[in-house]
């Protein structure tokens, strides 16, 4: 008689038997979106699996894994922050902010679109899926800078980003830098 093959996916862990090596998992408490989030996660986890696995949360993009394309920024206490690079137990009492929460954190009803992401509808921003890490890292660019040059807006946004946005991108974050200076 011969043996039937395996019909467990390739990835299925091996039944009954303890993995000594595995990451320990602990409790966390986190602020996400203006609310208190728990989590049970390996600490070493990052940020943006936790967003996007564990509490639904995806638009943060998940693209490059190495944190140069910006997909998947998010705010970390107010600053831009790559949720592919951070380890969850470093953000435990900062506030996070996700494209899902950004236009709520300024006060505005749900269904209301934040300042720039109507920019990028106004200026016709094409798809990329980098987007919505764009947006976020240009609204901390414009937090701390209303007046970006080219080269900051570029530094800010792009990084490993080739796609064809680019010149949208920079129209929609310069229209939105000048209705800033005129208020």
């Amino acid at each position: 008689m011969s043996a039937q093959p395996s019909r467990l996916p390739i990835d299925a862990p091996p039944a009954a038997v303890p993995d000594e090596t595995a990451p320990e998992r602990c409790t966390m408490r986190l602020s996400v979106n203006g609310q208190a989030r728990t989590i049970n996660a390996d600490p070493d986890t990052p940020l943006l699996r936790v967003l996007r696995q564990d509490l639904g949360l995806t638009g943060a993009g998940f693209a490059c894994t190495n944190g140069r394309c910006s997909a998947c920024t998010v705010h970390v206490d107010d600053r831009p922050t790559r949720a592919c690079r951070v380890p969850v137990h470093v953000v435990q009492g900062a506030q996070i902010v996700t494209i899902e929460g950004l236009a709520a954190r300024e006060g505005l009803p749900p269904g209301q679109l934040h300042a720039v992401q109507r920019a990028w509808a106004e200026c016709g921003v094409p798809p990329c899926p980098c987007q919505a890490g764009m947006i976020m890292a240009a609204t901390a660019l414009l937090m701390d800078n209303p007046d970006p040059g080219t080269a900051e807006i570029e530094a800010a946004l792009f990084l490993d980003c080739g796609c064809g946005a680019r010149p949208h991108v920079l129209r929609a974050v310069r229209s939105l830098a000048e209705r800033l200076r005129s208020w």
